[in-house]
C-alpha cells in the first residue's frame, strides 16, 4: 500500500514538473515570436487640433496625442488618448458647456507591400479600426421651455449631466518618413455612435472626441507629428 502511495506521489510531482515546463516553454515561445515581430514604438502628437483651438476660439477645443506599436511593420496596435470641450452660444442664446477624456484603441493595418528586389521603406499608408469612448459631463444654460399649460417660456439651466458615450471608427491616413525616425501625416476618421441617447436626458450637442452629436455619425481628421523609437 506504501509502495502505491509513494507511486502516486512521484507520478503527480512528475505531471506538475511536466506542466510547468510545458507553459514556460509556451511562455518563452510567445515571448520570442512578440519579440521577432517587435519593430519599434511611435508617439504622435495631432497638430490639427491645436490649430482647430485657435480657428474656433475656444468654442470648441480638443488635445489629442498617439501611442502606435510597429509589429513586422505590418500590424500597429493603437492607443490614443485625448481631452476635449466645448463652450458655445447660440443665436437663440442657450449656452452649451461640456469637457471630459476620451479614449480610443484599435489597430492599423500597413497597406504598402516590400518589394523584394528593393530596400525597406519606413512610409506607411494605412487602414484600420477603432473602439472609442468618452467619459464626461455637460451642462445647458437658458434653456426656454415652453409651458403650454400656463402659457409662459421658463428659462432652465441642466445640472451636470454625466454621460459615457462609445462609438466605432473606420479610419485610413499615413505618415511619412521626413527625417531620421521623425513621422509627419493624415488620418481621416468616420465615425458612428453606439447605443441610445437615455430617455428623459438631455441629448449632449458636442461629444469629446467624437465632435458634433447630430445624426449620430460624423468625420474628422488629424494631421500629426510623431517620434519612432
Amino acid at each position: 500500500m506504501q509502495n502505491i502511495l509513494r507511486f502516486f506521489i512521484i507520478s503527480l510531482f512528475c505531471l506538475l514538473g511536466i506542466n510547468t515546463a510545458n507553459a514556460q516553454v509556451k511562455k518563452n515561445k510567445t515571448d520570442s515570436i512578440i519579440k521577432a515581430n517587435y519593430r519599434g514604438l511611435r508617439i504622435d502628437l495631432d497638430l490639427a487640433s491645436i490649430a482647430s483651438n485657435v480657428i474656433n476660439n475656444g468654442e470648441k477645443y480638443g488635445y489629442e496625442a498617439g501611442i502606435y506599436v510597429d509589429m513586422k511593420h505590418k500590424y500597429f496596435p493603437a492607443l490614443e488618448i485625448g481631452y476635449g470641450g466645448a463652450d458655445k452660444t447660440s443665436t437663440s442664446g442657450v449656452n452649451y458647456s461640456t469637457n471630459g477624456m476620451y479614449t480610443r484603441l484599435g489597430v492599423d493595418f500597413n497597406l504598402i507591400k516590400p518589394k523584394k528586389d528593393k530596400a525597406p521603406i519606413n512610409n506607411i499608408f494605412f487602414a484600420g479600426a477603432r473602439l472609442a469612448f468618452s467619459p464626461f459631463k455637460y451642462v445647458y444654460s437658458n434653456l426656454s421651455i415652453q409651458d403650454n399649460y400656463w402659457n409662459q417660456t421658463i428659462t432652465h439651466t441642466s445640472k451636470n449631466e454625466r454621460t459615457t458615450s462609445v462609438w466605432f471608427e473606420i479610419v485610413a491616413g499615413m505618415r511619412v518618413e521626413i527625417t531620421r525616425n521623425i513621422y509627419m501625416g493624415w488620418t481621416v476618421r468616420n465615425k458612428k455612435l453606439l447605443g441610445e441617447d437615455v430617455i428623459g436626458q438631455l441629448s449632449p450637442w458636442y461629444i469629446p472626441g467624437f465632435g458634433v452629436k447630430g445624426e449620430g455619425s460624423s468625420w474628422g481628421m488629424n494631421y500629426s507629428v510623431g517620434y519612432r523609437f
